[in-house]
């Protein structure tokens, strides 16, 4: 029986949750007219992975280096795969739900 190290069973749970935060960043960055296109939100993706996902590990977690580098590997897998998979599952754009919302929320307002 092969058992998992329990390193990486850490560093796979940080990744995770660091995965979460960086998915709502770049949902938020996407907002911006200057990124349209999906080449450029992978190039984001993978900047912020290792500029934010580094700094993450060895603040909050206390990891090394070696183990933050791949908290930012495992995270930018993660949050690009989670991000495309919910992207084509959901008929409504995460954009269009954003909208949608904060249209309701001013109607609310108007109503009061």
């Amino acid at each position: 029986m092969y058992v998992i190290p329990e390193s990486l069973l850490q560093i796979l749970f940080v990744s995770m949750v660091f995965s979460v935060v960086l998915m709502a960043l770049i949902q938020k960055l996407k907002t911006f007219t200057l990124i349209k296109k999906k080449w450029q939100i992978w190039i984001l993706n993978l900047i912020f992975s290792f500029v934010l996902g580094v700094p993450f590990g060895m603040m909050f977690y206390h990891f090394n280096i070696e183990e933050s580098i791949w908290v930012g590997v495992f995270s930018f897998i993660g949050a690009s795969t989670i991000y495309d998979k919910l992207e084509s599952y959901s008929p409504v754009s995460f954009s269009e739900v954003n909208g949608q919302t904060e249209k309701k929320e001013k109607e609310s307002e108007k109503t009061l």
